[in-house]
């Protein structure tokens, strides 16, 4: 079942003084609405499907379209458009068809777990077909940039719904896009181990012993149940051999990432820094988005990295080890307590 949506929104200027707002087509128009109540629609289900199945991987990926609708609001309100969403609560929808919607999908999934799952990985699928036609529709450069970050944590989500059926001994066969489309998206994505859970003693630095001078500090906030990265790494080419640095190599790179965690897995979102100048605030540097990384971990001293980077065109996974053991058996001591 395939859903095509005519969203029939009033568009509505802010009017506020002295701001000069791109304007955009109607299909352009059309799609940045109809992510925003899709978004709802994947946010809310997941909800639903928590609270009946009490799924880890329900409750992170709703947080997860939680922060997704958030970047289409922010490009809502950049363009002046009118935000679909004028209630909030789980299930309601301006757009009739999403609530219908809505419903047949919270029934499909209400008759077992692993149909809930079903219903997971269609959604994603419908998530990133969409995705890749409103960024065919649109010359908008941040438009493309929000929906290229969307499209990273809607692989990442992908790959979790159809792990979570594969691991369960059925074999995941496409709903909505092609097999070879799933098949390219899914990968090698392997499932953490489900009892282990994330702990303080997780802080550290870690590397992939074969990617020598490149490595990630974690860090772990359990009052909040977040996780910060810094990840220290390079360039995907080395540079011009005229290219050069006042300090270090011009190649060197620096990304951070931050989001939550449950379980024994962490979905972050990727931040990218640049502009600034050696301990100076001045020029200001600029932070943006740029794509997802999922964090789990094995145990206190093995874990993986699974990064999706779509300004580059990169996803991959890295193994990860501390650097040092001397905070093993502090984390295996926090791990027996939770």
């Amino acid at each position: 079942m395939k859903l095509r949506l005519m969203l029939l929104f009033t568009l509505v200027l802010s009017g506020l003084p002295g701001i000069v707002r791109a304007q955009l087509d109607a299909t352009e128009t059309e799609y940045l609405l109809l992510m925003r109540e899709e978004e709802k629609l994947a946010r809310d289900t997941y909800i639903t499907m928590y609270e009946a199945w009490g799924l880890n991987t329900f409750n992170n990926i709703s947080r997860s379209e939680q922060r997704h609708m958030d970047a289409i609001l922010t490009q809502l309100n950049r363009f002046g458009l009118a935000d679909p969403v004028v209630d909030d609560t789980v299930g309601v929808f301006t757009n009739p068809t999403l609530a219908a919607y809505y419903g047949e999908l919270v029934t499909r999934g209400d008759v077992s777990l692993m149909d809930a799952l079903h219903v997971g990985a269609y959604i994603e699928e419908l998530d990133i077909y969409d995705l890749w036609e409103a960024i065919e529709t649109t010359d908008e450069a941040t438009l493309i940039s929000t929906y290229d970050n969307l499209l990273a944590g809607s692989r990442n989500h992908l790959r979790a719904f159809v792990n979570q059926i594969t691991s369960r001994g059925t074999e995941y066969t496409a709903q909505y896009l092609t097999q070879e489309q799933v098949d390219a998206i899914v990968g090698d994505y392997d499932l953490p181990e489900a009892d282990f859970e994330i702990n303080a003693g997780l802080n550290d630095a870690w590397y992939y012993p074969q990617t020598s001078g490149q490595g990630f500090f974690i860090t772990v906030y359990p009052g909040s149940k977040t996780l910060f990265l810094s990840w220290f790494t390079f360039d995907t080419e080395q540079p011009d051999e005229s290219a050069t640095a006042n300090l270090g190599s011009p190649n060197q790179r620096w990304l951070t990432a931050q989001g939550s965690y449950e379980g024994s897995q962490a979905d972050l979102q990727v931040y990218v820094t640049g502009g600034g100048v050696f301990d100076s605030s001045d020029p200001a540097p600029v932070t943006e988005q740029d794509g997802s990384i999922v964090v789990r971990f094995e145990g206190c001293n093995s874990g993986s990295v699974t990064y999706d980077i779509p300004s580059i065109g990169q996803f991959g996974i890295v193994p990860i080890e501390r650097i040092a053991l001397d905070n093993v058996a502090h984390c295996e001591n926090l791990a027996k307590n939770l």
